[in-house]
């Protein structure tokens, strides 16, 4: 919600809507995340002007091009129907590796099945990001890196162009500081692309009332 808000900013005319496919979380939860993280304001706040924060949202994520499409049961042939009308520019899969439609003798290359779909239907067309799970190994780990990703071998790793690891320790007095790790990335970027930073450790702060993160330091 924090950084999709912001892509959502990012749009152009004539941009294809973000697609957030949804089989994690309720979905009007995560709409509610959407709000807050685009206006960055608590609940009670989103609440006590809500025609008004209505509007804003419109603006700030451009009409609102962010499209919750909340099904536990998602098949990729529904995504595939859907990409197929909408044309969308960003695709959001969370949890990626509970889509539908794939099987293989081994999870590890049934879920690379599912990576290696996701990544040719993008080619060309539109961006996508999908969310997984760390496995247990990661648990009080600070940089999370491509061995502990959930329930894979290299099939899923292979298959990214770029994988950024969410790592958090468990002393309380760090409750609310995250760990980004990007472990693997093969993007040329732009010309606000910083190079030394490609393969980049950061620490930031999430504030869930706003469900925002922010920088500890501002990289310039």
């Amino acid at each position: 919600a924090s950084e999709v808000s912001y892509m959502a900013s990012q749009l152009k005319p004539g941009d294809g809507p973000i697609l957030w496919f949804n089989n994690e979380e309720q979905g009007k939860k995560v709409k509610i995340r959407c709000f807050q993280a685009a206006l960055g304001v608590t609940f009670p706040e989103l609440m006590s002007n809500r025609e008004g924060n209505q509007k804003k949202y419109l603006e700030v994520t451009n009409e609102g091009q962010i499209q919750i499409l909340d099904n536990a049961e998602i098949h990729r042939n529904r995504v595939n129907q859907i990409c197929a009308t909408l044309r969308p520019t960003l695709i959001i899969f969370d949890q990626i590796d509970k889509v539908k439609g794939f099987a293989a003798d081994r999870e590890d290359l049934r879920l690379g099945a599912i990576y290696i779909w996701a990544r040719e239907l993008a080619k060309g067309t539109h961006a996508s990001i999908g969310v997984c799970q760390a496995d247990g190994t990661a648990e009080g780990i600070r940089y999370l890196t491509m061995e502990h990703v959930a329930n894979a071998k290299t099939s899923k790793q292979a298959e990214a162009d770029f994988i950024i690891g969410i790592g958090k320790q468990n002393n309380q007095d760090q409750e609310y500081i995250r760990y980004l790790n990007i472990s693997k990335n093969k993007l040329f970027g732009d010309e606000d692309s910083l190079p030394d930073l490609r393969h980049g450790r950061f620490e930031v702060l999430i504030e869930p009332q706003i469900a925002r993160y922010r920088d500890i330091i501002k990289f310039e």
